[in-house]
C-alpha cells in the first residue's frame, strides 16, 4: 500500500504552474499545457493497472473537475506517453552476485479456442530478459525480445554490458554457452547440458565443471556453488507479474518494448521503496 502511494505521488498537482513554465522554457512550437510529471503519472496507472488510454483520458477529465487543473485529450495522452524512454538501470557500483533469466509476457488476450475456431494466426509472445541483483532482487540489465530469440544469445549481449558489476552469474541450462563461461570464466555457476563434453573445445572453464559432476553428482555441485540463489530471479519476475500485470496491449513492436521496460523500471522503483520502509 505504501510503496503504491508513493510511487502515484500527486503532489505535483501543488506545483502544477511551476512544473509547466519549466516544461515550455526553451521549447519550440505550441506549448505543453499539461506538464510531464501528470503524463508520467498517467503512464505509471497504465502500467501497473493496465488502464486503456481511453479510460486516462477519463480519469484526466476527473481529475481536471476535482483540482480546477485543464484536462488533455485522447490523443494527447498517447503520444506524449509513447515519447517517455524508460531510464535504464544504474550500471555503476561495487560488484554483485547476480542471476539471469528470461520471462514471456502476453501480447494478446485471446484463448487458444478462438484461434482454433477462427484460424486466427498465433501472436506468440515478447521476452523479458533480466540480470537480478541477489542482493536486493532487482534488476541492473535487462533486455527485450521476440519469441524466437535463444535465451543464451539475448543473456551473453546484456552480460557483456555489466560484466564489471557481476561477481557471479548463475543461470539455468539454457544459458549453456561457451560465450559466457569464457566472459566469466570460474565466477559462472550454470549448469552444462546432459550431453556436454568433457573436453574443451573452447571454454576449459565449461569442461572443468562437466568432469566435476561426472565424478561426483550434478546435485552436489549445485550444492557446492550456492546454486539456490538462483531462485531470487524466479523470485524477481513473479512478483513483476502479479504486481505489473503479464499482458502486454501495444500492438507496435516499438510500444511492446516500451510497455514492458517501463513495467521494468516502475517495478524497481516501488522494490526500492519496499527497502526504505
Amino acid at each position: 500500500m505504501n510503496r503504491v502511494e508513493d510511487l502515484m505521488d500527486p503532489t505535483f498537482f501543488m506545483d502544477w504552474k511551476t512544473l509547466l513554465n519549466e516544461n515550455n522554457h526553451g521549447k519550440r512550437g505550441r506549448p505543453f499545457k499539461t506538464p510531464n510529471a501528470f503524463i508520467t503519472f498517467l503512464a505509471k496507472l497504465r502500467s501497473t493497472y493496465s488502464v486503456p488510454f481511453r479510460s486516462l483520458e477519463g480519469l484526466a477529465r476527473i481529475f481536471a473537475r476535482v483540482t480546477g487543473i485543464r484536462s488533455i485529450c485522447y490523443t494527447s495522452i498517447f503520444r506524449r506517453i509513447r515519447k517517455i524512454v524508460p531510464k535504464l538501470p544504474d550500471t555503476t557500483g561495487k560488484p554483485l552476485e547476480c542471476a539471469i533469466d528470461s520471462t514471456g509476457f502476453k501480447i494478446t488476450i485471446r484463448g487458444d479456442y478462438l484461434g482454433s475456431k477462427w484460424h486466427r494466426k498465433r501472436r506468440g509472445w515478447s521476452k523479458l530478459h533480466a540480470v537480478i541483483s541477489i542482493h536486493d532482487v532487482s534488476v541492473i540489465s535487462f533486455a527485450i525480445t521476440d519469441e524466437h530469440v535463444h535465451d543464451a544469445k539475448a543473456g551473453r549481449k546484456i552480460l557483456e554490458s555489466v560484466k564489471n558489476r557481476i561477481m557471479r552469474i548463475f543461470g539455468d541450462k539454457g544459458y549453456d554457452s561457451k560465450g559466457i563461461f569464457n566472459l566469466f570464466g570460474s565466477r559462472t555457476a550454470i549448469p552444462p547440458r546432459k550431453n556436454a563434453s568433457t573436453r574443451s573445445r573452447g571454454s576449459r572453464t565449461r569442461a572443468g565443471i562437466v568432469r566435476q559432476i561426472h565424478k561426483t553428482s550434478e546435485k552436489e555441485w549445485k550444492e557446492s556453488v550456492n546454486y539456490g540463489k538462483r531462485w531470487n530471479v524466479e523470485i524477481y519476475f513473479s512478483g513483476l507479474k502479479r504486481t505489473m500485470g503479464e499482458v502486454i496491449k501495444a500492438v507496435r513492436l516499438d510500444y511492446i518494448a516500451q510497455e514492458i521496460a517501463l513495467k521494468v523500471q516502475y517495478y524497481n522503483i516501488m522494490r526500492e521503496m519496499t527497502h526504505a520502509y
